[in-house]
């Protein structure tokens, strides 16, 4: 999946656990520790697998539900310190949303048709117990964006973003307010 399609897809989940809790608030932060996490596996496998050579695939350690596993218990703990799980909750909910919408569809429709050979499209859900699977462009950023094509997966991400942009503005756009209440402070100290 592409980044926007990660970060809508995070966002509609995100904005149904906060509707369903009313104590639960969709702020400038949380939305910022979403957007972080919904891009956090690609943002540490990608460059370790492809520039530094250091991963053995552009989804492994970052996209392992292990190593997010092992994320979430010590940034919630760090964030109870400091009274923030909010934040914590809402990275890792972008980050766990990311892995799980990398799975291939045609992986999980296979499987849900009885075809166990997709297994081997889902073997970075556990990375490094299973190796990655063997991904045919998974070497540069170059050749992923010169595959981009705009086939019916690739258009239901942008349909799936549009999706998200139309319930964040239902919604009041949370956290906007406080961005721009800031940025003219910011603005208004600089021109004094």
């Amino acid at each position: 999946m592409w980044p926007w399609g990660h970060l809508a897809a995070a966002y509609l989940v995100y904005a149904m656990y906060t509707r369903f809790d009313p104590t639960r608030r969709q702020t400038a932060a949380t939305l910022t520790a979403l957007a972080v996490g919904s891009q956090f596996p690609d943002l540490i496998d990608k460059p370790f697998a492809w520039t530094f050579g250091v991963l053995p695939s552009g989804r492994s350690l970052a996209h392992s539900l292990l190593t997010l596993l092992l994320i979430a218990v010590v940034l919630h703990r760090l964030a109870a310190l400091y009274r923030r799980t909010e934040l914590s909750t809402a990275f890792t909910l972008g980050a766990f949303v990311h892995t799980l919408t990398d799975m291939s569809p045609t992986a999980v429709a296979g499987l849900l048709g009885g075809d166990l050979t997709q297994l081997q499209w889902l073997r970075f859900l556990v990375w490094p117990l299973r190796p990655p699977p063997p991904y045919a462009n998974d070497t540069s950023f170059v050749e992923q964006f010169a595959s981009l094509s705009f086939e019916p997966y690739v258009l239901f991400q942008f349909g799936l973003f549009g999706l998200a942009v139309a319930v964040w503005l239902v919604h009041g756009a949370p956290g906007l307010r406080s961005v721009t209440r800031r940025s003219k402070a910011v603005f208004t100290d600089f021109a004094d």
